[in-house]
């Protein structure tokens, strides 16, 4: 059993290794774009709902 676990850990340092990790900048402008487009995608359901909220209540 502990032997699994000692090939286990070795394999998952050797992907580690393989990984292509972002540089600061990269995660950075990443981070901001996700930021803006949940901002954008959180206005407009917020505008949509109220629309269609004011259209129920005008027409019923």
């Amino acid at each position: 059993m502990i032997e699994k676990i000692q090939q286990f850990l070795e394999n998952v340092q050797k992907e580690m290794a393989k990984v292509s990790w972002p540089t600061p900048e990269e995660l950075l402008n990443s981070s901001i774009i996700v930021v803006v487009v949940s901002i954008m995608f959180t206005l407009y359901i917020f505008f949509a709902d109220f629309i269609i909220s004011h259209l129920v209540e005008f027409l019923y």
